[in-house]
């Protein structure tokens, strides 16, 4: 199962994503692997005639505010590693694909030998089928293995009603 013994973890900084951090560090701790957890930080883009209206003054503005925006997210995502108990290795994509795009293409690249990912936890049909998830596309088009790992609080929930 474990082949290259890395295991890969998809960030939102959601609960969502932390569970399924502390499910992967369990089984990194098991088959003696590696984890990695990712963010995939989409840019900020500006399109057609917002661009030509654009000053060099918030241009500078513009990327300053990118730069942040990344900065945040790196700090982010290490503190969330640091709540494990775990060497955790981070890492920040920046790219033009969809979060499950780069997600599928930096497990590949790695490469991971399994990706667990936190289910979010909305419901209803028309949502579902309009915009889909993050963790359904990873899993249709993932190099390897996926565990989508359910939110906590829905384990809890169901324990109560079993």
């Amino acid at each position: 199962m474990i082949e290259h013994g890395k295991i890969l973890v998809s960030s939102d900084f959601s609960e969502q994503s932390s569970e399924a951090l502390r499910r992967a560090v369990v089984l990194a701790r098991q088959f003696e692997a590696e984890v990695h957890l990712l963010h995939v930080l989409e840019p900020m883009l500006i399109y057609g005639a917002e661009m030509a209206s654009l000053s060099p003054g918030q241009e500078i503005a513009e990327t300053m505010h990118d730069g942040a925006k990344r900065d945040g997210a790196r700090k982010r995502l290490q503190k969330q590693a640091e709540q494990v108990g775990f060497n955790v290795q981070t890492h920040l994509e920046e790219t033009m694909m969809k979060p499950a795009q780069g997600i599928c293409k930096f497990a590949q690249t790695l490469p991971a030998d399994l990706i667990v990912i936190g289910r979010y936890g909305h419901s209803g049909l028309l949502g579902h089928l309009l915009i889909g998830s993050n963790a359904e596309r990873v899993v249709r088009y993932a190099p390897c293995s996926v565990l989508v790992a359910k939110p906590h609080s829905i384990l809890a929930d169901e324990k109560v009603r079993g």
